[in-house]
């Protein structure tokens, strides 16, 4: 049986959830197929030290718990929040922060980038308890206001949004024990009106009282000897636990389109009320449950006979399991020749109320995806009130393979107090294409908010090489590049294999992994080489790897084979190097052409990959490809005109060329009759062309002082006197060339200054191009002066990067400039270079699209390794009653434990200054010194300085309220609002301040200087 339908199905893409004893998913898997019991029951010595005495405890107290580690820990910082802030926040808000992220992660989903609306459903448990100890809590560095949203779970998930930049529908849901699932089921409904394109939805639970077991009642809902043992004789209700589980959803077709990692889909989803049809309120009802699945099944158009696994509700009530079977017996039409096993989560975990029905939808995915059933726990003896003669159903009570049906499908069922139902169908994923991709290197890439962080993800990343066997390389380095948000702290390397990848984050001297901080570089600027710099077999890896490229080069090689008659194909990339091949890429009829195709292959193929140059400078010949990517030539049209420089240049006078390691006005002195200054390429470094003696005399004088020089492997003298007799020729050659307006700003080598639209139009301009000096260093000097800017060198080899570096008074550590392809003294693969220079442009804030470079062999996303976040240590469980004093009517105060603000084993914050855009300046005034101590308390930033603003901190209007009462009460003056914004850096406040400061003074003493003393 296949898939029917696609339209209406929702993929479920990613996960993230933490339950008892279970810190992540994989873990809560491993557990649940071991049949381990995560619920914990205290010893008499564990009551002891918690403060319970076993001669007075009540005689029918279980002492059982069923909670989460680490409830106490959120990483503040990732999220932009104070830790005062985070202090008063609801520790369930906090977990979702941290899980909604790890699971919009785990579907390869990057919020800083993503176009669509993500939508936020989820449902939090009522805690009434923190919202009192918020409430008492002497917490003045928060807005009441403020502090009122961070405590309170009505507002979870617009916090949340907000900082994510979500933009999708944002709601908590409530029905009770079946809320999450309400969620699951509005989330499904929203994507299929597209009112978002992904959604997350799921639910969290935290006990946030200090509690250590609970006393049975007969006839209530908790389990008189700590066990949930759903559908047994022996059941007697649950065990209060806790967890939060999140999922991303998306339509299934446009989940299969993008090659997501796909866990099992949703075929249908359906929700409603029992009305007032059974004994009471709390009363479940078979006629409400029943109408409920069998509206799910019709939702999902497939038969009860082919869904083998329902996740139920199980929570080992006397009323309610022998209701629920009743109801999957009547919707499946009272079938016995169909067998469908059935199991309880709860049996494993507990009743996680709010996070119930996502807990349960987890697990049923799971099952699905792993093609295993989990034993439902403490199953024996049939709760002899429960029909299950009449229908299909089975406890599973050991493990089992599931492979009996295709597609294999599951029920999933919560049911909440007060009687809403919901039920979901869940399928297996289809199987999706098959990665395709056989490229010879791989960029894995990973980033982070802090140092420590990015470490821990490597030691992850390693133990995911090391043992997920199957996973593909490409597919992994896919996720990386497309799923991830990147951070101030970056790492990579480029590997060939899994092995190689796993050896160099092993070795001793990380060799082969490059470091670097994200730096934000604003423009790019093409820098085209000219002659000189081409080499046997250039890029040759990268023609065979990168079919952009190669199309390219086939192309302009093509057009000269038909213009020429001359294979470049053979000339670049010979069968066999020898002398005469070197002489004939080094043949100036060659050169010109061969590196002008070689150079706009590498320009289109960057552009191809999403890198499009703000401005474009040449140097010489170069100038050419920048005037074509600018759109003054065609292509074609170029080319022509390069073949005929070449022929012409190699008809002129022969001569020589001298790069030389001084400055232009050092230069001069050397200048004669036989030599003059062909090209300025840094203020300290320039190229002298001649006649072949005048450049030999040159080259004696220039060695015997020590001055360093070397030759140029051209055969001529461009740029010179040599070329006068082939001027009026070139002219001719723009006969029937059309010259057009650039459309990116080229760098003029004649003028050094931007290329204007008369003279990139104008003959006479290419004229003086090829016949003048080239100001090469004049054309850099002005890009210079733009912030930020990156230098992208496409030619072969680093010979303008190298003059780049020269330019040291130019203040170029505000900018960098990579080569793109290796220079030929380097013995590394071409393409595995190229993949280390996107990394090293990653570092600066450029990326590519990952899609184009791919192409038609798109690597599938991956459950990869997540973020990992600091685990900075706040209260989470708090008696207020407890410690709630009354001094006076209506006067409280309250003793809060802060024993976990500070744990000296947390990690403490990144003082880096590099987190901030400005320089730091330390306070030198006393009113200065108090308010950076007053900025660092309140932002729990460890060095800020005096140039450091408000609102760049994290400051916003409500956070500024209360900055201004602590200063107004710190000073005992008053500021307005409206100044202190104007006034936003600390050094501009202390001015404002000492200047009310003084103008207090000066009453005081105007006071003083008027009183009248009588005796």
């Amino acid at each position: 049986m296949k898939n029917t339908s696609i339209k209406k199905d929702i993929a479920i893409i990613g996960m993230s959830g933490k339950f008892p004893q279970s810190k992540n998913i994989e873990q809560f898997w491993k557990n649940l197929q071991e049949g381990q019991e995560m619920i914990h029951f205290y010893s008499e010595l564990e009551l002891k030290e918690l403060g319970i005495n076993s001669k007075e405890k009540d005689p029918n107290f279980v002492g059982v718990t069923s909670r989460i580690d680490d409830a106490e820990c959120f990483d503040y910082q990732f999220f932009g929040y104070t830790k005062d802030e985070a202090e008063i926040m609801d520790p369930q808000t906090r977990l979702l922060h941290e899980h909604i992220w790890l699971a919009l992660e785990d579907s390869g989903t990057k919020t800083t980038h993503y176009g669509g609306k993500i939508g936020l459903y989820t449902a939090v448990n009522d805690n009434f308890n923190w919202r009192l100890h918020a409430k008492v809590s002497n917490n003045n560095k928060v807005n009441p206001f403020y502090a009122n949203q961070l405590s309170n779970r009505s507002f979870a998930n617009t916090l949340i949004s907000y900082k994510l930049n979500l933009k999708g529908p944002s709601l908590i849901v409530d029905t009770a024990c079946s809320s999450s699932l309400a969620a699951v089921h509005m989330a499904c409904r929203n994507l299929l009106l597209k009112e978002c394109s992904i959604a997350v939805t799921g639910g969290v639970k935290i006990l946030t009282r200090k509690e250590t077991g609970y006393n049975y009642e007969e006839g209530m809902i908790y389990s008189k000897d700590g066990h949930c043992r759903a559908f047994d004789e022996s059941s007697s209700g649950i065990v209060n636990g806790e967890g939060i589980g999140i999922v991303v959803l998306k339509r299934l077709e446009d989940a299969l389109r993008d090659r997501d990692n796909i866990y099992s889909v949703i075929r249908g989803t359906a929700l409603n009320n029992d009305g007032n049809r059974k004994v009471g309120y709390t009363a479940p009802s078979v006629q409400g449950q029943y109408e409920c699945i069998n509206l799910a099944h019709r939702m999902a158009d497939v038969t009860p006979e082919s869904i083998g696994y329902i996740e139920t509700h199980g929570t080992a009530t006397k009323l309610g399991d022998p209701i629920e079977i009743e109801a999957l017996n009547k919707a499946f039409n009272y079938d016995t020749n169909h067998s469908c096993a059935i199991g309880s989560v709860k049996t494993n975990i507990g009743h996680l109320d709010s996070a119930a029905g996502i807990a349960g939808l987890i697990k049923a995915t799971m099952v699905i995806n792993q093609k295993s059933i989990p034993e439902s726990l403490h199953f024996k003896i049939p709760n002899p009130q429960i029909n299950f003669k009449k229908g299909p159903f089975y406890v599973n009570t050991k493990q089992t393979a599931w492979n009996n049906h295709s597609p294999l499908r599951a029920g999933v069922s919560a049911f909440g107090i007060g009687g809403n139902n919901v039920h979901v169908i869940l399928e297996e994923a289809p199987e999706r294409a098959a990665s395709e991709t056989n490229n010879p290197y791989y960029l894995l890439r990973y980033s982070a908010k802090s140092q420590w962080s990015l470490d821990k993800f490597q030691e992850n990343l390693k133990t995911f090489l090391a043992t997920k066997k199957d996973t593909k390389l490409a597919d992994l380095a896919y996720t990386l590049q497309t799923g991830r948000d990147q951070f101030k702290y970056n790492r990579f390397l480029v590997c060939k294999s899994k092995e190689e990848a796993l050896k160099i984050l092993e070795s001793e001297d990380q060799d082969g992994l490059f470091s670097g901080k994200l730096k934000n570089t604003g423009k790019v600027a093409f820098m085209c080489s000219g002659s000189g710099s081409q080499y046997l077999n250039m890029g040759k890896d990268l023609y065979h790897d990168s079919p952009y490229f190669k199309e390219y080069i086939d192309k302009g090689f093509a057009y000269l084979e038909r213009e020429t008659g001359i294979d470049y194909g053979a000339i670049l990339f010979p069968n066999e190097q020898s002398a005469q091949q070197t002489n004939n890429i080094n043949d100036n009829i060659h050169t010109q052409p061969l590196v002008f195709v070689f150079e706009y292959a590498v320009a289109k193929t960057l552009m191809h990959l999403g890198i499009n140059p703000n401005y474009l400078i040449g140097h010489s010949t170069g100038e050419y490809v920048a005037a074509c990517l600018s759109g003054i030539f065609t292509f074609e049209a170029a080319l022509s005109l390069l073949i005929k420089r070449g022929e012409l240049m190699s008809a002129a006078p022969k001569g020589s060329m001298l790069s030389v390691s001084l400055s232009k006005e050092k230069i001069t002195a050397y200048l004669n009759s036989d030599v003059g200054l062909a090209v300025i390429n840094s203020p300290e470094s320039c190229v002298v062309s001649g006649t072949i003696e005048g450049i030999d005399a040159l080259k004696a004088i220039l060695e015997e002082k020590d001055i360093a020089c070397s030759r140029i492997r051209v055969s001529l003298a461009g740029h010179s006197f040599l070329l006068d007799s082939i001027l009026k020729e070139f002219e001719e050659a723009f006969r029937n060339i059309t010259l057009s307006e650039p459309t990116i700003p080229v760098l003029s080598n004649y003028t050094g200054e931007i290329l204007t639209k008369e003279e990139a139009t104008s003959v006479t301009y290419w004229v003086n191009h090829l016949r003048n000096t080239v100001q090469f260093s004049k054309g850099l000097q002005q890009l210079l002066t733009i912030k930020n800017l990156a230098f992208l060198e496409i030619g072969p080899g680093n010979a303008l990067t190298s003059v780049f570096k020269q330019h040291s008074k130019e203040n170029i550590h505000d900018h960098i400039a990579l080569n793109m392809l290796r220079h030929p003294s380097q013995e590394i693969n071409d393409t595995q270079f190229f993949l280390q220079q996107l990394g090293e442009l990653w570092f600066q804030g450029i990326d590519i699209n990952w899609e184009s470079y791919y192409g038609d062999y798109l690597p599938n996303k991956i459950s990869a390794p997540a973020y990992v976040f600091h685990q900075t240590k706040f209260l989470a469980r708090v008696n207020p009653l407890d410690n709630l004093n009354g001094n006076a009517f209506n006067t409280f105060e309250y003793e809060v434990e802060d024993n976990f603000n500070e744990d000296e084993e947390m990690y403490k914050e990144d003082a880096d200054r590099e987190l901030m855009n400005t320089p730091y300046k330390e306070p030198s005034t006393d009113t200065e010194k108090q308010l950076v101590e007053i900025w660092q308390d309140f932002f729990s930033i460890n060095k800020i300085g005096i140039l450091d603003d408000f609102f760049a901190l994290g400051g916003n209007s409500l956070k500024g309220v209360t900055m201004l009462k602590l200063i107004q009460k710190t000073f005992e003056i008053d500021i307005k609002i409206k100044d202190f914004y104007k006034k936003s850096t600390i050094k501009g406040l202390a001015a404002e301040i000492d200047l009310a400061l003084k103008f207090v003074i000066i009453q005081e003493e105007e006071i003083s200087s008027k009183m009248v003393i009588t005796i």
